[in-house]
């Protein structure tokens, strides 16, 4: 203890703890004797054991990082510092410093009205002042054995404390036995209760006689000496490292303000580029669309002006007049055919979109996105189907035909699914090896996923992305197609947990055929609503961009039964085709105009038929090697079908 009024800096610095540096509050002594705040040395155990073992008993102290054990494991990590003893001499350092700054007056003296009466004396155990008089005549006569605590000039003098060793927390009794074993100071009960096992216990008037006549006290203070000298260096060493880290840090801002400028006449480069790109594309896009809107502007009203003139000419009886005029008209309309012709292979809807890369992890080339011109097939606006090749008049010629097997594959391919890209290339869904693969049109193997799950029908949720029906377990696998790349972007489980066959995607949710029959609609969360029941598998489903609906195969094989339905967003459904023509369909595709295309699975054919089912031709039979066709998928003029137990994939040309 201190035995000046205002505690020397050593004292001072005994009174701070040392993880919170300020006052002590409720002092928790550790084995190692440093003292630290209850809750400061709570919080600290919480968080040096937090993300450990549970099993974990013990932690290192805060400052010399002993290992210290707490007095009961069994409780919780979280109430280990309030059972550690709590330093009763420290307590005795706070109070005195606290009194400090207070005036010592007699305590009973000011009772008697003498308010001023300097004391001399402090009693720990009623902690009172006295003067000397009433030290005499009012304390000693009725307490013995107290702490007693000269104060005697206790602003500037150096109050002494009377002998008397601190007292033991748990008994009340005066601490003057040392265990040696246990390195713990206690009384006689403590000695009794705890250490009559020990074989170094002794007094601690003998012990401090002990270590002072065999210099350990010097010793311990020579080596304290020269670990505060290395503690020094290193504390000199981490000021210098401070000063070379601000440093450090001040050099990378201006480092960081020098790159931001180049950054930013970087990204001025691209973003100009991006912008010539744009306006480059979109004047592209517009010539072209003027050229042609000029190009149908000039027969219109060329045509208008036959017509008109004609009906003149007629009224007038000009028999040569109508005659020529006949015969302009009869150009005009074979002009007309031809140009609605040539424009069907290439009638699109135009967008011209800035693409931002997901990723920017340099300033490359794409760091300002891209421009992609985008365009999507579409039908001639209006009803007047006569004005373009009737269905039945079309052609159809082999135009490719490559092997989907591949070296990684461990069994043959079986073939469920297949999407036609707009940009030519060619994704195949093969259920015995669980994966999808990718293909150019001309028959380069491109890239491969593996499915969790065995993959069924495709469809195209936009130009750069594709769903894959999944069963075993029952799901959507949405897939991203960029840079001749496959990668999974999402997976989507049925809540119903229904295997799922046939898949198409329209205004954001998909619909899916099920093993059962079952055609849902499923959002992107999964949730499943039931659109219609069938009475067999859907196993392929495809979007009518024309009128909106969804058609679905369904897979019949008795003459009468359903073949290929119709079914709008609001759960009407229409059957389209009875089974005869077609047997056991399966993949089912729509082209721009609104024609079916339907696989006949046991009818061993691939029939083409009007929107309404009122027009049914076979476009492809066994005589054109179709044996047992599964999947099929439109792309303009183009079509790719894949046989079931075949592992070749043929590409078609309707014209």
């Amino acid at each position: 203890m201190a035995e000046c009024g205002r505690p020397p800096e050593l004292d001072l610095h005994l009174l701070e703890c040392p993880i919170c540096l300020e006052r002590l509050q409720k002092p928790k002594s550790l084995p190692c004797l440093h003292c630290f705040c209850q809750e400061c040395l709570g919080t600290y155990i919480t968080k040096e054991l937090s993300g450990k073992m549970a099993s974990e008993t013990s932690f290192p102290c805060p400052v010399c990082r002993r290992v210290t054990p707490p007095i009961n494991p069994v409780e919780s990590n979280d109430k280990w510092a309030e059972q550690f003893p709590t330093n009763a001499v420290i307590q005795d350092l706070i109070q005195l410093k606290q009194r400090s700054s207070e005036p010592l007056y007699c305590k009973p003296c000011q009772t008697k009205g003498h308010m001023t009466n300097p004391a001399k004396f402090w009693c720990k155990k009623m902690d009172e002042n006295f003067c000397e008089t009433c030290m005499t005549e009012f304390h000693d006569m009725i307490h013995s054995d107290c702490d007693i605590l000269d104060i005697t000039g206790y602003g500037g003098a150096r109050p002494k404390q009377e002998k008397s060793a601190p007292r033991c927390d748990q008994h009340d009794e005066k601490k003057v036995w040392y265990c040696e074993d246990h390195q713990l100071l206690g009384c006689q009960i403590c000695v009794f209760e705890n250490h009559r096992s020990c074989e170094e216990v002794t007094t601690t008037i003998k012990y401090f006689q002990k270590i002072k006549d065999e210099s350990r006290l010097e010793d311990m203070q020579d080596m304290l000496k020269k670990n505060t000298e290395i503690i020094g260096l290193i504390v000199k060493d981490f000021d210098e490292q401070l000063q070379s880290l601000v440093q450090n840090q001040e050099v990378a801002l201006q480092s960081i303000t020098d790159l931001r400028q180049k950054v930013d006449k970087r990204l001025n480069t691209l973003q100009k580029d991006v912008t010539d790109k744009l306006i480059a594309s979109f004047k592209e896009e517009k010539i072209n669309m003027e050229a042609s809107l000029r190009q149908c502007e000039r027969l219109m009203n060329s045509m208008l002006n036959t017509m008109k003139s004609s009906v003149t000419a007629v009224e007038g009886n000009d028999h040569i007049e109508t005659i020529v005029l006949y015969q302009r008209g009869q150009a005009e309309l074979e002009s007309c055919k031809a140009l609605l012709t040539d424009m069907r292979k290439s009638y699109t809807f135009v967008s011209v979109k800035h693409h931002i890369a997901s990723e920017l992890g340099n300033l490359d080339g794409d760091a300002m996105g891209k421009i992609i011109t985008e365009k999507q097939p579409r039908r001639f606006p209006g009803s007047h189907c006569d004005l373009v090749p009737h269905l039945l008049e079309g052609k159809v010629k082999e135009i490719g035909k490559f092997n989907m097997k591949i070296p990684s594959d461990k069994n043959n391919c079986r073939a469920r699914g297949v999407v036609f890209l707009p940009c030519d290339q060619i994704v195949v869904s093969d259920d015995y090896n669980k994966k999808l693969k990718l293909f150019t049109d001309k028959g380069q193997f491109l890239d491969e996923l593996t499915i969790r799950g065995y993959p069924n029908d495709l469809c195209l949720v936009d130009n750069n992305t594709v769903a894959v029906a999944v069963y075993n377990p029952g799901g959507i696998h949405v897939v991203k197609v960029e840079s001749s790349k496959l990668s999974l972007s999402s997976e989507i489980r049925m809540s119903n947990g229904k295997d799922c066959y046939g898949i198409t995607h329209t205004d954001g949710r998909f619909i899916v055929g099920t093993g059962d029959g079952g055609v849902y609609s499923v959002t992107q969360d999964g949730v499943a609503d039931l659109l219609h029941q069938y009475n067999s598998t859907c196993w392929s489903l495809t979007h009518d961009s024309v009128k909106g609906d969804t058609l679905v195969s369904v897979s019949n094989g008795t003459p009468g039964d359903v073949a290929v339905s119709r079914l709008s967003a609001d759960k009407r459904h229409t059957d389209v085709m009875k089974t005869g023509v077609v047997s056991r369909p399966v993949g089912i595709d729509v082209d721009r105009e609104g024609h079916i295309y339907v696989c006949g699975h046991r009818s061993h054919n691939v029939v083409q038929m009007s929107g309404d089912g009122t027009q049914v031709r076979e476009l492809l039979t066994s005589s054109d090697g179709i044996k047992y066709p599964w999947a099929i998928s439109i792309n303009g003029d183009k079509c790719v079908v894949i046989d079931h137990y075949d592992n070749s994939i043929r590409i078609w040309q309707l014209y």
